[in-house]
């Protein structure tokens, strides 16, 4: 009797305890895992050590590239990876592109709507837009063909699309070129007058009483742009401007007339900010200029002449009348600010084009990005200290 007790007792227990061990042996599990242990680690299927636990500090990335690019450098201010940049190539103009090729001076973009322009270069005229394509697919066509094959050192456009220009070149030969759209063909017709400007150039003496003629001034020019009341141009490797001489009234004391002469006055831009020994060699949008080394931009050195009133325009420092108009030391003044970023780039930026700047490789840059969002092209900055100077003026 005793002896069957017993066993029913054992199997009892024995029962108890194989439903209990899956219980314990869950609970055993879910305390390790409390208590921070770390599964062991697996083999890696690439080098057959183990992998990085879980708890272990992620490899730094690897550090961003520095920019070697105009491009580049634009992208990185964007917070855009250098393998996925936004910016497209312009088509059609490889290999007619560089410092020297003259654009239209009037931007299409001010006039509004869907035009394109023109530039031109190696005795041919181009049609183009960075903002689009031109019929056929891509960005720049050529559409005619100059009188002379040499640059021309002016180009005066009268519409906004430059199907109506006037081309002048060194020794003052100017044309007519004409189309009935930019499309092309174009007709070239000469003038039997050669161009006015710098016909005769003067300079102040240092008395700032009379005039000395630099004779030969405009076959020398290799770059004349106008820009407000008076010209930029560039010779003998410096920025100068020229604004046309005016005589005074015998009979009207105050009263200035134009030289019949067509003499216009010379004076320098402060170019204190140009390096030694660099020299002009291009003016891009009217007021950016391009040395050999570096790229500036020409901003007012002083208070705009359309903002002085007449006496201020014709009295000298000394209080006397003025001999000539512009006076001496009068004029729109104009002074350079090197533009860093740019300059940075130097070999890398092929031309500038009103609203783009157009690099080695034919990207197309905006120019704001690079100069900055107040930069309009044709325009001459008032700078700040220029600014406080006019507002005293006004008595602001």
């Amino acid at each position: 009797m005793n002896e069957q007790t017993d066993l029913i007792q054992y199997t009892k227990k024995r029962s108890l305890c194989r439903r209990l061990l899956p219980l314990l042996l869950a609970m055993g599990l879910l305390l390790a895992g409390c208590s921070g242990g770390t599964e062991p680690s697996e083999a890696s299927s690439d080098t057959g050590g183990p992998t990085a636990s879980a708890g272990s500090t992620p490899a730094a990335p690897a550090p961003e590239p520095e920019p070697e690019t105009l491009e580049q450098e634009l992208l990185k201010k964007r917070g855009v990876a250098f393998d996925q940049s936004d910016y497209k190539a312009l088509t059609g103009a490889e290999g007619v592109l560089s410092l020297q090729t003259v654009f239209s001076d009037l931007n299409p973009k001010k006039a509004g709507g869907n035009l394109s322009s023109v530039f031109l270069s190696g005795g041919k005229i181009y049609q183009y837009r960075c903002d689009a394509t031109l019929p056929g697919g891509q960005n720049c066509r050529e559409v005619g063909t100059l009188p002379l094959a040499e640059q021309p050192v002016y180009l005066q456009a009268n519409d906004f699309n430059g199907a109506d220009l006037e081309v002048v070149y060194r020794d003052g030969k100017r044309y007519s070129v004409k189309s009935a759209s930019n499309n092309g063909p174009y007709t070239a017709t000469e003038s039997k007058y050669l161009h006015p400007v710098l016909t005769h150039a003067w300079r102040y003496s240092a008395d700032g009483k009379t005039l000395t003629e630099d004779v030969g001034l405009r076959d020398r020019a290799q770059r004349i742009v106008h820009v407000g009341g008076s010209y930029l141009l560039i010779a003998d490797g410096k920025l100068e401007t020229a604004a046309e001489r005016q005589l005074p009234s015998e009979n009207f004391e105050g009263i200035y007339f134009d030289d019949d002469e067509d003499g216009y006055i010379v004076y320098e831009v402060a170019d204190e900010a140009v390096g030694d020994g660099e020299k002009a060699v291009a003016i891009l949008n009217g007021n950016i200029l391009a040395t050999d080394q570096a790229f500036y931009q020409i901003v007012y050195d002083d208070i705009p002449e359309s903002f002085l009133d007449h006496e201020e325009k014709t009295t000298n420092a000394d209080g006397t009348p003025a001999a000539y108009l512009p006076k001496f030391g009068g004029g729109d003044r104009y002074r350079l600010v090197k533009l860093e970023l740019l300059s940075r780039y130097y070999s890398n930026v092929l031309t500038i084009a009103h609203d783009y700047i157009i690099t080695a490789d034919y990207k197309i840059l905006p120019v704001t990005e690079a100069i900055g969002e107040d930069y309009e092209s044709g325009e001459i900055a008032i700078p700040a200290d220029v600014q406080e100077k006019l507002g005293a003026l006004h008595g602001y």
